[in-house]
């Protein structure tokens, strides 16, 4: 027999798997309330586990926990998710410019370790720390550490909106792991305008099939939300 933590965990995964595929499919509506205890008698389960897949889902972006209210469905806003993408394409390539001709041998090996092992993960494992580890390496040499961290905070934004996609990652991955090497070498050969140009297009290119991923969600959000206006879901 499975160890109780192991058995709670396992039915925590499950029921946020549950909750998770009802807000992809429209039934439950972007905005509803998801209330703990109708979703719990549903499952046939205690609130132990229905509040830990709702704090499981609020760490992924699907649902925001507010006070007095619980857990609520998150909007899906496109116009963010553009505008997050138009300020690291501004930010990270400025960031480049600055930071190329200040790049040691050092700061190239440090980049292409943290290439490789963002390349060794595998579809839903991708990861976004390994990811910033890549472009922060690079981006330090340019000295501007206040705006390194404003740019930490927008990836974490943007991280928000990539976790609801459950299928960019997979789909993204390889070609993002071949342009971080490439971007590697740009900097090794101090080719500052091939650079900033192949950064522009990484970024640009993942944002777009992004933000694509986002718009299909919001139309099928939209359709629930006609047949599910106002009500509590989990009801």
């Amino acid at each position: 027999m499975a160890p109780a933590a192991l058995q709670k965990q396992t039915l925590s995964h499950q029921v946020a798997d549950l909750i998770r595929s009802r807000i992809l499919s429209g039934q439950y509506p972007s905005g509803a309330q998801l209330r703990q205890e109708h979703i719990a008698a549903e499952q046939g389960v205690s609130r132990i586990p229905v509040r830990e897949a709702l704090h499981q889902l609020h760490s992924e972006g699907f649902v925001t926990l507010v006070s007095h209210k619980g857990a609520i469905v998150s909007e899906v806003s496109l116009g963010e998710i553009l505008e997050l993408i138009d300020l690291r394409v501004r930010i990270e390539t400025w960031l480049l410019s600055l930071a190329i001709p200040n790049l040691t041998q050092e700061d190239l090996d440090r980049a292409l370790v943290a290439a490789e092992r963002f390349g060794s993960t595998k579809g839903r494992v991708y990861s976004h720390e390994l990811n910033w580890e890549f472009h922060s390496i690079i981006y330090s040499a340019s000295h501007r550490l206040a705006t390194i961290e404003l740019l930490f905070s927008i990836h974490e934004k943007i991280e928000r909106y990539t976790k609801m996609m459950l299928t960019m990652d997979a789909e993204r991955q390889p070609t993002s792991h071949v342009e971080h090497l490439n971007l590697i070498e740009m900097c090794r050969k101090k080719d500052t305008l091939r650079a900033v140009a192949l950064l522009e297009m990484h970024i640009s290119e993942g944002g777009k099939q992004l933000a694509q991923q986002l718009e299909d969600l919001s139309q099928t959000i939209g359709v629930g939300r006609a047949d599910n206006e106002k009500r509590p879901a989990g009801g």
